[in-house]
């Protein structure tokens, strides 16, 4: 890759060293930056959907008393 964000690959491996909530963030800042470098660099390309889901999380499914 020619663009790509700084101290990538060494940022990648950190990921597996970190507790998982702490790692989501940094992977979360990673394609945040990653967003960021395709719009300026990339500008025919839409990010809009890719930027709306920063942020998001996918929430545990919770079992009904009815189903344990």
């Amino acid at each position: 890759m020619k663009i790509y964000p700084e101290n990538l690959a060494s940022r990648l491996e950190d990921l597996f060293r970190h507790e998982a909530p702490v790692a989501v963030n940094e992977l979360e800042a990673l394609v945040r930056e990653t967003v960021e470098l395709v719009e300026v660099n990339m500008q025919r390309v839409d990010t809009e959907e890719a930027r709306r889901r920063l942020g998001w999380r996918q929430q545990p499914w919770k079992l009904r008393e009815s189903d344990r």
